[in-house]
């Protein structure tokens, strides 16, 4: 397998950091980095609470998080058993290396692991949440965080942060801390982030032997557009060879609120009216004239046979490949992490070459924040063992292994996203690191928490559209039908 590189940033958008719902974008792209935190966000109280790192004894040293140590238990006596559901497959084979080790430095502590299906997590740890069952520790992502925090399940974590029981605490992204405080958690702390990336179609990876076969040239930076785009989709296509031009994630809400906010008409901030959902999580704005045409051009794709359809996709489910890694696309968006995924599933099969996803019509680049995280049962009877399995997953050696050694992003660390091996080895993580730093739009979680039905009512209600079996006039108004009336519920 091989990977061009790409151009160094020049230019960055502006920052910003995630509110309470209801904020203003301008309001949301305030003071994303650590030095316009501590300026403007934290104040000198708090910020010295969260530099102010120690060991896992009750009272806290004053050291500087930059010189923090990992922590461990391991002088404590006893021995203690904690149950912690993880993502089963193997892109997370993180999580089960770092809790070996975790058990090697702490023998008095076991750690029982348990796979769960990513899709069953959520539903998984309601049910046992309601019958007191739930591990000590368990995995989630930031769609249904905030609703088992609202629920009661997950243990507050400030205090624990406040005394220095998680290592370089500063050294999380402080947007990603932001959001982790925001809506569903009356601003208090109820979970770790881990892998993190700036949007579901964050990168576009292209196969250079279809580009090159076709005499067609891959964008040589970032600095390119969504018309830039087309062009290649459908220069390099050969639908009646079986090669379509590419696929782009837009059955999931969180990924299309990235690819919509692209027709954002403010090149450097974008503009609220191409958001699916409303700033305040209230409005599926799927009739603003933004989000139409966003909706709209890749529909036009699908028609013309450039896409692959939700069908093509689901027959090569189980197989460890899809239409882009099976040579069947000459393009296709992607997660961040998802350049080290097919660099070992691909191979030397064909040379790839990815860049970030291109600037819309107005010169905006559009986002999305979306995490994984760790949280600890509220109820658990082993705080202190719990607290330090989740900071020691969770903590700058596998920030950084999940990405460079893995086939996932790098976790919510500055030291991970801006590690020299990282960016030699990937270069468009350069970009993309920068592009996170600079500024990334809000995460779209619904004012009711009611995510995951909406993610379901979405997909359900546009799959048709989106393969180019079904026209505007027919999807819109049963789409917004169908998930208005989501927004419209009271909170669970």
């Amino acid at each position: 397998m091989t990977f061009r590189s790409t151009s160094h940033v020049a230019d960055l958008e502006s920052a910003l950091a995630p509110s309470e719902t209801g904020a203003s974008a301008n309001q949301l792209r305030t003071g994303l980095n650590r030095r316009q935190l501590i300026k403007r966000g934290l104040g000198a109280a708090a910020a010295a609470k969260l530099v102010s790192l120690s060991g896992f004894a009750d009272s806290a040293s004053a050291a500087p998080a930059s010189h923090a140590k990992r922590q461990t238990l391991a002088a404590q006596s006893g021995t203690v058993t904690l149950r912690f559901m993880r993502f089963s497959g193997p892109i997370w084979n993180f999580d089960t290396i770092f809790v070996d080790k975790f058990m090697e430095e702490n023998p008095n502590i076991t750690v029982e692991g348990e796979d769960v299906i990513y899709n069953e997590m959520f539903n998984k740890c309601l049910t046992l949440g309601a019958t007191d069952q739930l591990a000590d520790v368990f995995a989630g992502h930031n769609i249904w965080a905030p609703y088992l925090a609202y629920k009661g399940l997950s243990l507050q974590l400030d205090d624990a942060a406040a005394a220095g029981k998680f290592t370089d605490f500063d050294d999380f992204f402080p947007s990603v801390i932001a959001d982790a405080r925001g809506v569903g958690t009356d601003g208090k702390l109820y979970w770790l982030p881990t892998v993190v990336h700036p949007g579901g179609n964050a990168v576009i990876i292209f196969n250079m032997n279809i580009l090159n076969e076709k005499g067609v040239q891959a964008p040589a930076s970032k600095d390119w557009t969504t018309a830039d785009f087309e062009a290649i989709v459908r220069a390099a296509a050969s639908p009646d060879k079986g090669i379509k031009g590419t696929h782009v994630v837009v059955w999931h809400p969180l990924y299309t609120q990235q690819y919509t906010r692209t027709w954002g008409s403010d090149p450097t901030k974008g503009s609220e009216d191409a958001w699916l959902l409303s700033a305040d999580g209230k409005t599926l704005q799927l009739e603003s004239p933004p989000v139409k045409t966003a909706l709209e051009w890749y529909h036009g794709l699908a028609k013309d046979g450039l896409v692959a359809t939700s069908g093509e996709r689901a027959t090569m489910e189980g197989s460890g490949l899809d239409p882009f890694s099976a040579g069947m696309l000459a393009t296709t968006a992607g997660t961040v992490g998802q350049v080290a995924g097919y660099a070992n599933t691909v191979g030397d099969r064909f040379e790839m070459h990815a860049v970030l996803w291109p600037k819309g019509p107005g010169g905006y680049r559009g986002s999305c924040l979306s995490y994984n995280t760790q949280s600890v049962w509220s109820k658990t009877q082993h705080v202190d063992e719990s607290l330090a399995l989740a900071n020691y997953i969770t903590g700058p050696e596998p920030a950084l292994w999940s990405g460079l050694e893995g086939s996932l992003h790098c976790m919510a660390r500055h030291s991970a996203w801006f590690s020299p091996d990282l960016w030699a080895k990937y270069p468009v993580m350069e970009d993309a690191a920068l592009w996170f730093e600079s500024g990334i739009d809000p995460f779209p979680q619904p004012w009711n928490l009611r995510f995951v039905e909406w993610q379901d009512a979405w997909n359900q209600e546009t799959t048709a559209y989106f393969d180019g079996e079904e026209d505007w006039d027919s999807m819109a108004p049963r789409t917004l039908a169908a998930c208005q009336g989501i927004f419209d519920q009271p909170r669970p």
